[in-house]
């Protein structure tokens, strides 16, 4: 019979897994056991990438028709998109890691796009290494300098349309209707798929699947006037999806839109897109943490444009626009690179955004505006900047011109500190030049904060402002990495060094009740020994109670079944 043993160390939540195996012994001996150990790791590769796709990749053409039910999209094809794509209500669309989609060139009725219409879900899930990228039909995704850093408006783009909650509707008939629900933009009731572009409910648990690392580059199209396709499009969508890892670049319009919906996410990339790198609308009430942003020279608008409902139909209706970001590194269009309108934020119809611990610099213009209508919610403390750090301004880092109008409270109030100070960031680039490193550098005053995010399930310790400590989460899988803009350094996640003890020598022997284990252990340690019937989806339970180390050879637990379908393990703490 075998006889499987795990020694497991366990210090400030991380495991090292060691896997010794050994014959059940003889009743009448000792055995002291020699330890082969494999330690599990994980990390991200420090590496660019710069192709997810195989050379030798079939095209595989898709047009409307080509979902239905559960589809499964893998990278040894290409994926070329003509027109809208839809998955519909109950159809599943799985993308495997490492997989190119493109989107033909096209406009009016023939623009291209992946649209999650509501009930139906995606599950696009790359890995830092392997990336999920939707491109235009026109990129060759193995060569970095085929387009280039700033062709934008070459496809449409990806849309996720949820059943959450919007708090007011454009079209009149939604608007009335209870719950509300609204028409994607510029989609007129003569389309033919007009109910697949429907979006909101009141479901704020409801899921459209998961996205993580994935990569929408070179899209935004225009859908009539003011009314466009954006990089990524976030309607009513639930905090049942997950978002994370997700860059949006070089998008003609905003990176990414967000119509209403409690939908959360971390870990954004807003790069080089023409209007503006993060805006909300009708009302959303989301969690984010770790966005990031950098804009072009050439063509800008804000850093963020905060609605709470559709301008000139706002009344302040429910849901208020109270949603959460903490850890935010926003880079304008450059200092004196001159334009108009690139200024940090317009917030506006009764928004109640609350921002913490970010970094806003080297904007073209200055910092915050707030409407009317939205003052009373800043005066309230609904509306809520803090903690953040404000630098690099064409007309000067000064209160007076980063206040826009109704906006002197957040400089005025000492309480809030909002910083005004050079948050020392690596390097700022907007080049193929391996330059941009958004991590601060030592002695940045980014690198500590009074505020912390909530421990609440969601948010990540992270005690520092801004989008990045030491890791450049950003580095590896995105198309700023890939080409050649932003630094490859940082790019490993960072692991905690602990100090492991030496191994433990492990003594089988006999009891009177059986099996006995005894260990050789070390003061300051406790060990627990725990079993389970099934290996491949253990459910591990404690056999007796903790025993604290002495230095000495101890008795972990003097009476072992000698049941030989249980695997055991000892805990070390």
């Amino acid at each position: 019979m075998g006889f499987h043993f795990f020694v497991t160390p366990t210090m400030s939540g991380r495991h090292l897994l060691l896997e010794p195996f050994v014959s059940r012994p003889n009743t009448n001996s000792i055995i002291h056991m020699k330890n082969h150990y494999r330690p599990v790791l994980s990390g991200l590769a420090a590496a660019c990438l710069l192709s997810a796709a195989p050379a030798t990749a079939e095209i595989i053409q898709v047009s409307n028709t080509d979902i239905q039910g559960t589809v499964q999209w893998t990278r040894s094809n290409t994926y070329v998109l003509n027109g809208f794509v839809f998955v519909e209500n109950g159809e599943e669309l799985h993308i495997q890691a490492g997989t190119v989609i493109k989107g033909k060139d096209g406009e009016g009725a023939n623009i291209s796009a992946l649209v999650v219409a509501r009930g139906g879900k995606i599950f696009a899930e790359g890995t830092p290494s392997q990336p999920i990228i939707f491109t235009a039909e026109a990129d060759d995704v193995n060569d970095p300098e085929d387009l280039g850093l700033l062709d934008r408006g070459l496809w449409g783009g990806v849309v996720l349309l949820g059943r959450a909650r919007i708090n007011t509707a454009v079209d009149a008939s939604g608007n009335a209707a209870s719950p509300k629900f609204d028409v994607y933009e510029g989609i007129p009731g003569t389309n033919p798929n007009y109910l697949n572009f429907f979006y909101g409910g009141d479901n704020d648990d409801d899921s459209s699947g998961i996205m993580r690392y994935v990569s929408i580059r070179h899209g935004g199209k225009v859908l009539e006037s003011n009314k466009e396709i954006n990089g990524l499009s976030i309607c009513a969508v639930g905090r049942g999806t997950t978002l994370e890892f997700i860059e949006t670049y070089a998008i003609k319009d905003d990176g990414f839109e967000f119509f209403g919906g409690s939908v959360n996410t971390k870990y954004l990339v807003s790069a080089f897109n023409d209007d503006d790198a993060f805006d909300t609308d009708q009302g959303h009430t989301g969690k984010h943490q770790f966005w990031f942003a950098i804009q072009a020279s050439d063509i800008r608008d804000k850093g963020m444009e905060l609605n709470g409902e559709p301008s000139g139909l706002a009344v302040s209706n429910a849901p208020l626009a109270r949603f959460t970001v903490y850890n935010a590194t926003l880079i304008g269009a450059g200092a004196g690179s001159g334009g108009n309108g690139n200024n940090v934020f317009t917030i506006r119809e009764y928004a109640s955004p609350r921002i913490y611990n970010s970094i806003f610099t080297d904007f073209a213009q200055r910092g915050v505006s707030i409407d009317a209508k939205t003052k009373s919610l800043l005066d309230s403390g609904s509306l809520d900047l803090r903690d953040n750090l404000w630098w690099g301004f064409t007309a000067g880092n000064t209160a007076a011109n980063l206040d826009l109008g109704n906006a002197a409270l957040l400089f005025s109030d000492a309480d809030r500190r909002n910083e005004i100070s050079n948050p020392l960031l690596r390097g700022i680039s907007r080049q193929a030049n391996l330059g941009l490193d958004p991590r601060p550098a030592s002695g940045s005053p980014a690198l500590s904060t009074q505020s912390t995010p909530p421990q609440d399930g969601f948010f990540s310790p992270a005690p520092y402002k801004g989008a990045f400590g030491d890791w450049n989460w950003a580095a590896d899988w995105s198309a700023l990495g890939a080409y050649a803009v932003l630094t490859g350094r940082g790019a490993q996640k960072p692991t905690m060094t602990i100090t492991q003890p030496n191994p433990p020598v492990i003594v089988l022997q006999t009891s009177p009740g059986g099996l006995g284990v005894a260990i050789v252990s070390v003061v300051g340690l406790t060990y627990q020994l725990q079993s389970t019937l099934s290996i491949t989806q253990p459910n591990w339970v404690n056999e007796g109670a903790p025993v604290a180390g002495t230095g000495a050879q101890i008795l972990i637990n003097a009476a072992i079944s000698n049941d030989p379908s249980k695997f055991y393990r000892v805990l070390m703490q």
